[in-house]
């Protein structure tokens, strides 16, 4: 199987942020290497590619930053799933549904 394309994986951030954020806070490069980990390295996704993605989710108030300090470590911002992302991934879990269940029913029709 080749790699996800950068279209695909551009429409799939945000609601992908919001599913590793629903299992607890995290920062940047933490949630880039869980997708890593799941995809099996099907995804290319570097660091500075979320942040974008993460502005946006905080400015429209689906996420929360703050900053954690732990001694001996540099400090690091962490994101915090608010109310309305959890409701946002609600919509995008039912959107993906459908479009996985029409791909499955296209890919029937096609067999």
């Amino acid at each position: 199987m080749k790699k996800i394309s950068k279209e695909l994986m551009g429409a799939s951030a945000a609601p992908i942020i919001l599913t590793v954020l629903k299992s607890g806070d995290s920062y940047g490069y933490e949630i880039v290497q869980k997708v890593k980990e799941l995809a099996k390295d099907k995804i290319e996704w570097n660091e500075p590619s979320i942040y974008p993605v993460l502005k946006k989710l905080e400015n429209s108030g689906m996420i929360k930053s703050y900053w954690k300090v732990v001694e001996g470590e540099r400090p690091r911002k962490y994101y915090t799933l608010l109310a309305d992302g959890k409701e946002q991934l609600k919509q995008n879990m039912a959107e993906w549904d459908l479009v996985y269940s029409i791909f499955g029913k296209l890919k029937t029709e096609i067999s």
